[in-house]
């Protein structure tokens, strides 16, 4: 689909933004205040009483909280300045460490979700993955400079995150999109950017450890250079392949080729991942545009979906999801996130 001179238009409001696939309308002040506000009082109003961010409080098999997927959503929400939803989500996670101090220092391994009520999940699910606690301890200590909030309540809890991450960081895990298990680099730079937050010694071997050579193409590498795991050179042929190979011809970012969930469609998450990386390359006007396709995917009540339906790379795949799981998740917490995260990088330097 060509989006050639196309405008798009944020539903019930009047404010819309205009690229040709390439470079993103210049918004001024107000505009990004709009859309800030409008993505903050979603991610807010699901938000639950005891801190959790439902991934999405509709799609069933995602009526849990990931310390992946909230850390990324309370940076988002960092950013945009609301400080006490993030540091409730903060002791949220400090508490479900603290709860299992004895069995993380025999060595246990930790879920990657949990209920709202904090609570493993009994459900079958490729539960064992690092990179959230890798993202958690970063997005503390980014709120933390941010805001100059202390972090000493969260002191344990964040103690014992770096002790599991030092004794597990090399083990296989399941990957950011849970379905293969390995020692992925997404996930390890993660645990470096956690690590390398509290200025860890382990830190720099977990750093070393990172290389784009074996990796498939896939969007969730983008991760690897924003959280400075490896440099912008080591990381261009990989971005090259990503730009090629997984970005549509609507602008939109696919997680990987052989994707066949819900069709493979073009993700808010990633595409917001995209535009943030340019925007760090200098590469404004294509953050701009990024950040016009994901304005785009707004729908009903300002949800952002976790897949926008066009472009399928596997179309045949789609009913057969709907028929197993229902329509595909929205609103996605985790793409609300993501946009604020983009949308204040652009604010700074619009």
């Amino acid at each position: 689909m060509s989006i050639i001179g196309r405008l798009v238009y944020l539903r019930n409001e009047s404010l819309c933004l205009c690229y040709d696939g390439h470079k993103g309308h210049r918004m001024d002040k107000d505009q990004f205040d709009t859309l800030i506000k409008q993505h903050r009082k979603v991610i807010t109003h699901f938000q639950q009483d005891s801190g959790a961010y439902p991934a999405s409080p509709n799609f069933h098999a995602y009526k849990y909280s990931w310390f992946r997927d909230g850390a990324f959503i309370a940076d988002g929400l960092s950013r945009a300045g609301d400080i006490g939803s993030v540091e409730r989500f903060f002791s949220w996670c400090a508490k479900i460490i603290t709860d299992r101090r004895d069995y993380i220092l025999a060595g246990g391994k930790l879920d990657a979700r949990f209920t709202y009520e904090g609570k493993e999940a009994h459900e079958e699910w490729g539960n064992f993955q690092l990179d959230g606690y890798g993202t958690w301890l970063w997005a503390m200590q980014g709120h933390a400079a941010r805001h100059g909030r202390s972090l000493e309540k969260y002191q344990e809890a964040a103690g014992l995150a770096q002790h599991y991450l030092k004794w597990h960081w090399q083990e296989e895990c399941m990957d950011w999109w849970e379905e293969r298990m390995g020692v992925h680099m997404a996930t390890l730079a993660c645990v470096y950017a956690g690590l390398e937050a509290y200025q860890h010694p382990e830190a720099p071997m977990v750093k070393a450890a990172i290389s784009m050579t074996a990796e498939r193409t896939d969007a969730s590498l983008l991760i690897c250079p924003l959280l400075g795991a490896v440099t912008d050179e080591a990381f261009a042929p990989m971005l090259k392949k990503i730009e090629t190979e997984l970005v549509s011809v609507s602008g939109g970012v696919h997680r990987y080729a052989e994707d066949s969930y819900y069709g493979g469609g073009e993700w808010p998450v990633l595409t917001s991942l995209l535009g943030w990386y340019y925007r760090q390359l200098g590469r404004s006007d294509e953050a701009r545009a990024k950040l016009a396709w994901v304005a785009a995917q707004v729908g009903e009540h300002h949800w952002l979906p976790e897949q926008a339906q066009i472009n399928l790379l596997h179309p045949e795949t789609f009913d057969e999801w709907v028929a197993k799981a229902g329509p595909s998740a929205s609103p996605l917490l985790w793409s609300h996130g993501m946009f604020l995260t983009l949308l204040s990088e652009l604010k700074t330097g619009n």
